[in-house]
């Protein structure tokens, strides 16, 4: 005999898993690149454009990462702004301040680490 009252009704029938269907539907969704990933392009782009044959300043550095934080950051909430400054500064490596490099050393160096932030 089956008790259909909502206290001891029978299972509902068992339906196919869609895990592995909806997976598939969020691998195709574009993820744009995090800001960190954004500032450091942003800066590596600038570095390109002018004089990437010369040597990189602290003065260079500086310009190209407050041109990159103006076009990328304004707009977020300044917490937003300072956590991806902060995860973008953290990606650098004690390596790429060690060598003298041309401003397009740098920019490949900035492009390579985007991907990993």
């Amino acid at each position: 005999m089956t008790v259909h009252d909502r206290n001891r009704a029978t299972a509902p029938p068992s339906r196919p898993p869609r895990i592995a269907a909806t997976s598939a539907v969020l691998q195709q969704i574009p993820v744009p690149p995090s800001l960190a990933a954004q500032l450091l392009a942003a800066a590596a782009d600038h570095l390109t454009k002018v004089k990437p044959d010369t040597e990189l300043t602290v003065a260079g550095w500086g310009r190209a990462l407050a041109l990159a934080d103006a076009r990328i950051l304004t707009g977020y909430p300044q917490a937003v702004a300072q956590h991806a400054g902060r995860r973008a500064m953290a990606a650098l490596t004690s390596e790429m301040w060690a060598g003298a490099r041309t401003r397009g050393e740098w920019a490949l160096c900035l492009r390579k680490i985007a991907g990993s932030v």
